[in-house]
C-alpha cells in the first residue's frame, strides 16, 4: 500500500476547507433572493462544522476564515469589497466568524477524546488478550510437561521394575503429551499470525472431497474409532480456496466435535449447495452447547468442557472463524433439535474456470 506523505495529506485536507467555502457560497449564490444575511451566514457555519467533523483543527479554522471573508466579500454591500455596509452585517460576520472557531474548538477536543477512548479500549482488550495468552500458557503448556516430565521420571527410574505394558503405557502418555503440546502452540501461533493482517491467500481450484478427506486423515489420531459418515454431492464442487487454511478449518471443526463428545458417539460431515453458497456441515452427537455461547466459543480462549490431557487453548473455534473472515465465508454454531451441536461453514462459490478441450 503506498502512504502519502504527510505535506500532500494536509495540502489535500486545506483544498476541501476551499471546496467547502466555494461550495457555500455557490450555494447561498443560487439561494440569495430568499435568504436573509443571517440565513448567509447559517450557510456558511453549516461548512464550518463540517470540516470540524472530518479534519483537525488547523483546517476548520482556516474554513471559520475563509467563510467569513466571503460572506463579507460577496454578500455584504459593498460587495466585492472587505468594506462593511453597515453595523448589523459586520455583527452578523463577527458572530459567525467567534462561532466557527468555538466550532472548530470543541470538535477538536471531542475528536482528541475520542481517540483517547479509542486507544485506552484498544490497550484494555490487548492486555485482557496478553494475559488470557499468559494463562494459556502457564496453565495448557504447564499441565503436559508436568505429565511428559512425570512420567518420563517414572520410566527413567523405575524401568527395569516395570512391565513392557506399563512401559509402553508411559510412553504413549509422553507422546500424547507432546502432541497436546504442539497442537498448543500451533494454535497460538497461527492465531497470532491471522490476527496481525500478515496472511496472504494463496487461491488455488481444490475439489470439496480432496479438502474434507485430508483433515479426516489429519484427525485419524483424535478421532479413533467412533464412526464417521461423509454426505458430500454427487457432483464435484470446484472451491476457489486456501487449501492449507481451509483444510486446517475442517480439521478443527473435526476435532472440536471429537474432543467434546463421548467416544462411542459418531460425527456427521455433510454438504449441500444453495444457489452460490457451499453450506458443509460438522454434527455431533454430544451434550450441545450452553444456551447463550453460540457466538462467545468463537471468542478467543473461550473453553468448552473437553477430557483428555490438556484442557485446550480455546483457539480452535477462533482460528475457524479468522479463516472464514480471509474468505468471504462465515462459520456458525447451533444445538441439534435431536441433541448434540451443529458447526456450520458457508463458502461462496465460484464458477471454476473451463479446462480446455483435448485435440
Amino acid at each position: 500500500m503506498v502512504t502519502r506523505p504527510l505535506i500532500v495529506v494536509r495540502v489535500a485536507h486545506f483544498a476541501m476547507a476551499l471546496l467547502v467555502v466555494v461550495a457555500c457560497t455557490v450555494l447561498n449564490w443560487l439561494l440569495i433572493r430568499w435568504l436573509t444575511p443571517t440565513d448567509v451566514a447559517m450557510v456558511y457555519l453549516l461548512g464550518v462544522m463540517v470540516t470540524a467533523v472530518y479534519y483537525e483543527r488547523p483546517v476548520s479554522i482556516v474554513a471559520a476564515l475563509l467563510s467569513f471573508l466571503a460572506f463579507d466579500l460577496f454578500f455584504v454591500p459593498p460587495t466585492l469589497t472587505l468594506r462593511f455596509g453597515s453595523t448589523q452585517y459586520l455583527i452578523t460576520a463577527v458572530v459567525l466568524l467567534i462561532v466557527g472557531l468555538v466550532t472548530s474548538a470543541l470538535a477538536s477536543r471531542v475528536r482528541r477524546e475520542a481517540q483517547t477512548a479509542a486507544r485506552a479500549e484498544l490497550a484494555a482488550n490487548e492486555e485482557r488478550i496478553r494475559s488470557s495468552l499468559l494463562a494459556s500458557i502457564s496453565h495448557d503448556l504447564r499441565t503436559p510437561l508436568a505429565v511428559i516430565a512425570g512420567s518420563a521420571s517414572s520410566l527413567r527410574e523405575n524401568a527395569e521394575r516395570m512391565s513392557l505394558e506399563q512401559q509402553n503405557q508411559l510412553l504413549e502418555i509422553i507422546y500424547q503429551g507432546s502432541l497436546s503440546m504442539s497442537t498448543e502452540v500451533s494454535d497460538l501461533l497461527e492465531m497470532t499470525r491471522l490476527h496481525t493482517g500478515r496472511v496472504t491467500l494463496d487461491r488455488q481450484w481444490y475439489p470439496l472431497e480432496e479438502l474434507v478427506g485430508a483433515a479426516l486423515e489429519r484427525c485419524r489420531a483424535v478421532v479413533g474409532t467412533r464412526a464417521v459418515t461423509v454426505d458430500l454431492p454427487q457432483e464435484m464442487c470446484q472451491l476457489n480456496v486456501d487449501g492449507v487454511l481451509i483444510e486446517k478449518l475442517f480439521v478443527n471443526l473435526i476435532e472440536n466435535a471429537a474432543l467434546h463428545t463421548p467416544a462411542d458417539t459418531p460425527i456427521e460431515i455433510a454438504a449441500t449447495r444453495e444457489q452460490n453458497m457451499l453450506v458443509v456441515a460438522v454434527r455431533d452427537r454430544g451434550p450441545g452447547l450452553p444456551p447463550g455461547t453460540e457466538e462467545l466459543i468463537f471468542e478467543k480462549f473461550e473453553r468448552g468442557a473437553r477430557t483428555g490431557l490438556s484442557s485446550g487453548s480455546g483457539l480452535g473455534l477462533s482460528i475457524c472463524r479468522a479463516i472464514a473472515d480471509l474468505h468471504g465465508a462465515a462459520v456458525t454454531a447451533r444445538n441439534r433439535p435431536e441433541g448434540g451441536a451443529e458447526f456450520t461453514v458457508r463458502l461462496p462459490l465460484e464458477r471454476a474456470p473451463q479446462m480446455p478441450a483435448s485435440t
